[in-house]
């Protein structure tokens, strides 16, 4: 019981943390919405998402391999070298995407609104290191309030900036100060715990990790490609206005998609200890997951296109984004097979099939990418909006497909087992 109310409480917290996070982002969309219009928001999303992928990249979701090693007390050397990792990782990664500017369409506002931004990358790298600590001591409130004060700071910063009719590129420099601020407090956070903060290069280290967790993090990289291919497209094909309709209907969609994450982030651990300890229970457990993921997805459906055109105009202030409101309701049919394909998702990962699932979405990054370079030119967002949801539904039946005769076998295991 105990337990479960620590992990119930750790996902409260995670739930905070992306309702502040997610409250100043609309917040942020809407001014710039009322006071400039969609092509200044398409260029700011646009700029978040490019940076966003590389911050993603310097992440390469090493956390979920290392946490064993910071569940013991003797967890500082290991900490310093993996931040000396993620710093090499990040550093890196700036310098590539500052490199790919170069032959990026000619579009200064972006071209400058990203350099000023860079910040953007290196910060994750610094937080997300201090999130392994918080994790293993289940400490997920310094991680919330860490970031939480950043993006309460980049609200401000970035409002002030609209009220005194500053667009693109100075807004990024609020951004940029929030996540200082956020990088900050993590790594005061961090002291609690970790003795010594000054990282370790340590290219032994940084091998041997590359070596044992490659299947997952390039899963995560193909993820973050498949989620944000679209709007990159789109913006070569059409407008910034286009750009900016279907990037705050996108906004809004992921923010809520946060929701089956944060599940699994607390069935996780509960599916493994029924695999380890009883598969048939593991089966039945899972089933029962199912079911209830999949009535959510179908609930979260529903209200979204209920509430979709009242949301969207308080957001905007009904300023040139009539069209949000239906491309968020095409996106909403696709959370029954967001909140199951996680469930799923997590179960290959529970039976260690890593590569089976990096094939997956492998399959489901070629599917969205071609349907958006058909699709696009002809029918913009909407295209975009509609297949978003297709590519999803691919990668559920792919998991479906594959899954069917592991669990069966694993079942027909467990009998003859007992």
């Amino acid at each position: 019981m105990r337990t479960i109310f620590k992990i119930s409480e750790q996902t409260i917290w995670q739930l905070i943390g992306k309702a502040i996070t997610s409250f100043s982002t609309i917040i942020i969309l809407g001014a710039l919405a009322r006071s400039f219009g969609p092509g200044e928001v398409g260029v700011l999303t646009l700029a978040l998402a490019y940076l966003g992928f590389f911050a993603v990249v310097a992440d390469f979701g090493l956390n979920a391999h290392v946490l064993p090693n910071f569940l013991g007390d003797n967890s500082h050397r290991e900490w310093q070298r993996l931040l000396g990792l993620r710093i090499i990782i990040a550093v890196l990664a700036t310098i590539l995407a500052a490199t790919i500017l170069l032959f990026y369409p000619q579009m200064m506002v972006f071209k400058l609104t990203v350099l000023l931004g860079l910040l953007g990358i290196i910060q994750p790298a610094i937080t997300t290191t201090a999130n392994v600590v918080f994790q293993s001591k289940l400490r997920f409130d310094l991680s919330v309030l860490a970031n939480s004060l950043g993006s309460l700071l980049i609200l401000g910063a970035v409002v002030f900036l609209i009220k005194q009719g500053l667009g693109n590129p100075y807004l990024i420099l609020g951004y940029s100060l929030g996540w200082f601020l956020s990088a900050l407090l993590a790594l005061s956070f961090t002291r609690k715990y970790i003795s010594k903060l000054q990282p370790i290069f340590d290219l032994s280290y940084v091998k041997r990790v590359f070596t044992e967790s490659w299947p997952i993090s390039a899963t995560i990289i193909l993820n973050l490609v498949y989620f944000r291919v679209d709007a990159f497209i789109l913006s070569n094909y059409k407008s910034f206005s286009d750009v900016g309709v279907y990037n705050l209907a996108y906004s809004i969609f992921q923010s809520l998609l946060v929701v089956p994450a944060f599940i699994m982030n607390s069935y996780y651990p509960v599916m493994l200890r029924d695999f380890e300890n009883n598969k048939r229970e593991f089966i039945s457990r899972l089933q029962k997951a199912g079911g209830l993921m999949l009535i959510m997805g179908i609930l979260g459906m529903a209200f979204t296109l209920f509430l979709s055109p009242f949301v969207v105009p308080i957001i905007t202030g009904a300023r040139g984004f009539g069209g949000s409101i239906t491309s968020l309701q095409i996106l909403s049919l696709g959370f029954p097979a967001f909140f199951l394909s996680s469930i799923l998702m997590w179960t290959l990962i529970t039976l260690r099939r890593y590569k089976l699932m990096l094939l997956i979405y492998v399959l489901g990054l070629i599917l969205n990418s071609v349907l958006n370079f058909i699709f696009i030119p002809k029918f913009s967002y909407l295209a975009a909006s509609y297949i978003t949801g297709i590519s999803e539904y691919f990668i559920l039946l792919c998991q479906v497909i594959v899954l069917i005769p592991l669990l069966t076998k694993l079942r027909s295991t467990a009998k003859i087992t007992e």
